[in-house]
């Protein structure tokens, strides 16, 4: 199995970085502490190689649509490819 990280894999959050939470209320802290351990999709790999993912869910309504949870990028490290026998 590869160890390269596409987008589109899913992938689970091992960690979160101290610079994402170091300034962010308790409240956003522990939502996104929250996340380790969770599956989400890559759905951005940014110009710095950094990886953007999010959780939440987005809910449509007519021409609009809101995007409730948190989407934050990390660098590989805090990242594992889910296994496919685990979805």
């Amino acid at each position: 199995m590869s160890n390269v990280i596409k987008m589109g894999d899913r992938v689970i959050l091992t960690g979160v970085p101290e610079w994402l939470v170091h300034d962010l209320p308790e409240e956003e802290k522990t939502e996104i502490y929250s996340c380790i351990g969770k599956a989400a999709v890559i759905t951005e790999i940014d110009k710095y190689g950094y990886y953007w993912l999010g959780f939440g869910s987005t809910v449509e309504h007519g021409d609009t649509a809101f995007y409730s949870g948190h989407a934050f990028c990390v660098s590989g490290e805090y990242l594992k490819i889910e296994p496919i026998d685990s979805r």
